[in-house]
């Protein structure tokens, strides 16, 4: 899923639950959770996407089932810790069908959990109980980007562009969903470079510094063996992402350099950007 930071499309945390005795004054740690997962999106938004040109390999590992080797954050609760509350989620989901309540499990099943095929099941139902809100729809664009890359499935990836499209009807000057759209068509099977570089290009003439547009331009010009826009598209690159302090704009920035310089036969290959 901005400017020099990719905001992903969560929740905001002014959503509040549907007040019941079962929401938050019984489970503490659920909306705890929700308040880890609002501060840990915003750590990793840049990761995401950019890393949607990474291999899809590289996505995988970090799915599914928490392994025990992960990084974590400072003051992140530990694994025993984070598998209880997902537990808590999925239990809290089911017995609270509002829309507050799915677009938040959803929210923290994907993008803290991992788990997507759960979460994509309290998404489907806080986008069915309200199909005009913003949020579920940008989420679903990105979760199912985030399946297509994993499954190296183009046509979840056709998904992913449908549910992007639809977020974009309701909130058309969102420069996370126009990205992350263009973004998407890179790895439909044929590759369309030309309607990914529309919507770059319309990110670009609204934010001529966003960075993960300039990126993946930069990238698809080098797909096309257009070196000279590539040189061009990434010195604007560069030049802003040198002003950012963010460690993972670094690693993206020198992986790219290392892209472009294998392709003008200077061998190298890009270091791989960590995923969300």
């Amino acid at each position: 899923m901005s400017e020099s930071k990719k905001q992903k499309n969560t929740p905001s945390k002014e959503t509040s639950p549907t007040t019941n005795p079962t929401n938050a004054s019984t489970n503490p740690i659920m909306f705890a959770m929700i308040g880890i997962l609002l501060g840990l999106v915003v750590g990793y938004v840049f990761t995401d996407t950019v890393n949607k040109s990474a291999p899809a390999t590289t996505k995988a590992s970090k799915a599914g089932p928490l392994k025990g080797n992960e990084d974590m954050p400072a003051n992140h609760p530990s694994i025993d810790e984070v598998e209880g509350q997902i537990k808590q989620a999925l239990e809290f989901g089911e017995k609270n069908q509002d829309y507050d309540s799915q677009l938040k499990v959803g929210s923290y099943l994907y993008s803290q959990g991992r788990m997507l095929e759960d979460a994509k099941r309290f998404l489907l139902k806080a986008n069915e109980l309200k199909p005009n809100e913003f949020d579920p729809l940008a989420q679903l664009g990105n979760l199912h980007f985030d399946m297509g890359r994993e499954k190296n499935d183009p046509n979840l990836m056709k998904e992913a562009i449908s549910w992007y499209e639809k977020a974009g009807k309701i909130k058309p000057d969102d420069l996370n969903v126009i990205t992350d759209t263009g973004i998407s068509y890179m790895f439909l099977n044929p590759p369309d470079i030309k309607k990914a570089m529309e919507y770059l290009d319309k990110t670009l003439s609204k934010d001529p510094k966003h960075l993960q547009a300039l990126y993946h331009k930069t990238k698809a010009y080098i797909d096309l063996k257009d070196l000279k826009l590539a040189e061009e598209t990434f010195a604007k690159f560069k030049e802003f992402a040198s002003a950012d302090p963010n460690e993972m704009v670094k690693e993206a920035l020198k992986g790219l350099e290392q892209d472009l310089n294998k392709a003008k036969g200077g061998g190298g290959s890009s270091v791989p950007i960590p995923t969300h």
